[in-house]
């Protein structure tokens, strides 16, 4: 068995790896990862480990770049996806290889955290990684209520909105730590990907300004929101927003980083349920690179993930659904 990077010529083998998993949602696996190599900007070749057998592809690890806010700084991280295995050659150590060759690769690229999602919580912790137990909110509608701002919705027009989008999301996702930081390419892959495959994208307008925003997709069956923002001041348009948006319930991250924008959901008639996700993983790979970056002092001698907890707590993780992988 050959272990190594993706060829070029491999991009269709690969999928058709990708093909045996069986997504939900009604997806071909092949047409869900195909995604993530057409219209994903960092995809690499160099960044997806292959393990090789007879010339047949049999296992796979992809690198995700994306770089993380921690305490207002981009930090270099490397997120982990598209691992998979063929059914026949499972626990025989060839994924745990991929992994470990794949995190030899994000340290070498300058990478300081990796970044996961999954339910196999015990294998990836074995394998170093540590679940950053995040809360999720559900929000189940009692009764409409008529909005409270006389501001209009619509739907979200990249010609007239993207750019004052994009300022919404500097300044509200500009103060979360866990997301990430886009550029123009990653914007692009974020509006290409968050959908499954489509994605409910509306906008707040009142007097020619963009006051807030909100994306939100079908994932698994159940209706997510997936990305929300407001200009300060602009809580109530959207709250509104959000009321419009959903029917009966949906679920959403971060809601509970913005205390007033949850006040004011349950003034439009909402319960608002809390519950804790333990499928976000994280992995420190430089403790020293990180604490350079966020100007603290290193960890001497103690445990990089501890000191992962320490500058980057559970509670405060704000990673948007928009930029899954």
């Amino acid at each position: 068995m050959e272990i190594r990077t993706l060829r070029k010529a491999e991009r269709e083998p690969l999928l058709d790896l990708l093909d045996h998993w069986p997504i939900s949602d009604g997806w071909q696996g092949r047409d869900f990862f195909r995604r993530y190599l057409e219209d994903d900007p960092t995809f690499a070749d160099e960044n997806v480990w292959v393990a090789v057998e007879a010339g047949r592809l049999i296992s796979c690890v992809q690198i995700f770049p994306r770089p993380l806010r921690i305490r207002g700084r981009a930090v270099p991280t490397g997120g982990i996806g598209s691992v998979f295995t063929l059914a026949e050659h499972r626990r025989s150590g060839v994924a745990g290889a991929l992994l470990d060759r794949a995190v030899d690769a994000m340290s070498g690229s300058g990478m300081e955290i990796s970044l996961l999602f999954t339910g196999r919580i015990p294998w990836y912790t074995r394998l170093g990684w540590r679940s950053w137990v995040v809360t999720r909110t559900l929000l189940e509608r009692r009764a409409p209520l008529p909005p409270k701002t006389g501001a209009e919705i619509l739907a979200f027009d990249p010609a007239r909105d993207l750019a004052a989008v994009k300022a919404v999301h500097q300044d509200y996702s500009g103060s979360l730590d866990g997301t990430v930081v886009r550029d123009d390419s990653l914007w692009a892959g974020s509006l290409a990907n968050a959908g499954n495959p489509d994605e409910d994208f509306r906008v707040v307008r009142d007097g020619g300004e963009v006051l807030a925003y909100a994306r939100a997709a079908i994932l698994e069956g159940f209706p997510i929101l997936t990305e929300f923002g407001h200009r300060p001041g602009s809580v109530a348009a959207l709250a509104d927003l959000l009321a419009a948006m959903i029917d009966e319930r949906a679920a959403a991250g971060n809601l509970h980083l913005d205390p007033t924008l949850e006040r004011a959901l349950d003034g439009r008639g909402f319960r608002l349920h809390r519950g804790e996700d333990p499928t976000v993983m994280l992995r420190c790979i430089d403790a020293v690179g990180l604490a350079e970056r966020l100007g603290v002092e290193p960890p001497e001698g103690g445990d990089p993930a501890s000191f992962l907890e320490e500058v980057l707590p559970a509670g405060s993780f704000g990673f948007w659904t928009a930029d899954r992988f």
